[in-house]
């Protein structure tokens, strides 16, 4: 059912076109017909407006589809894109699925100011683009987690990547109006294996449990595979 909303949503721009286009163009057409064969035709005019029309209507609503779908403060996925994307995708083979905590958290926007914590949030979300490849899914979850759909990757590439966040934060002095911090992450990893019979809901599940498992020592990852 969304994935049709979607389709006629991203349709929409098309049949605003098309619709006006013929509509203003048969109008037209018969006017023109009185007119002088000198004339430019009075439809080709209104055909062209129609398309001018069309194009900003098609780059309106992609801008407002985009805005639908976009976390506004890191520029990632949100998690209502993450939820839709998610469902359709368990079915189509091996995934594996990364839910990633920024560790104390509170004490940066408790000692720093929220501003600050923001900051923080936004150069995380760079290191999660620079880590993951192009037709990897990274949203954020909410607050400071994240989450990265990882396509066709099994348990040891997983952690791997994941590994590999965690180090780069590690490694990484985040910075603030003249202030520097360091941080952490934990991350718990839902790997799932091909043909394996699970739900949306049951691999989110598996993925949280791994995290609270990483959130016990902090700056840790766990993995849990189904």
């Amino acid at each position: 059912m969304v994935l049709m909303k979607n389709r006629i949503y991203r349709s929409a721009p098309i049949v605003i076109l098309l619709s006006g286009w013929v509509f203003f163009g048969l109008i037209t057409f018969f006017q023109d017909r009185q007119n002088s064969l000198n004339q430019v035709p009075v439809w080709v005019l209104f055909a062209i407006i129609q398309i001018i029309i069309g194009i900003i209507y098609v780059i309106q609503i992609k801008e407002l589809n985009r805005q639908v779908h976009i976390d506004m403060l890191t520029g990632l996925y949100n998690r209502k894109y993450f939820n839709e994307k998610l469902s359709g995708l368990i079915s189509k083979g091996l995934i594996s699925l990364l839910l990633i905590d920024i560790d104390n958290f509170k004490c940066i926007n408790d000692t720093f100011g929220h501003m600050a914590g923001d900051k923080v949030l936004q150069q995380f979300a760079e290191i999660l683009r620079f880590c993951t490849r192009k037709n990897d899914l990274v949203a954020r979850w909410g607050g400071e987690e994240f989450t990265v759909i990882l396509f066709q990757t099994g348990p040891e590439e997983t952690f791997i990547i994941a590994d590999r966040i965690r180090l780069i934060v590690n490694n990484r002095y985040f910075s603030y109006d003249g202030s520097t911090f360091k941080i952490s992450v934990s991350i718990g990893v839902a790997s799932i294996k091909e043909g394996s019979k699970i739900g949306k809901d049951q691999i989110i599940k598996i993925a949280d449990q791994a995290l609270y498992k990483a959130k016990q020592k902090k700056n840790d990852i766990a993995v849990l595979t189904n």
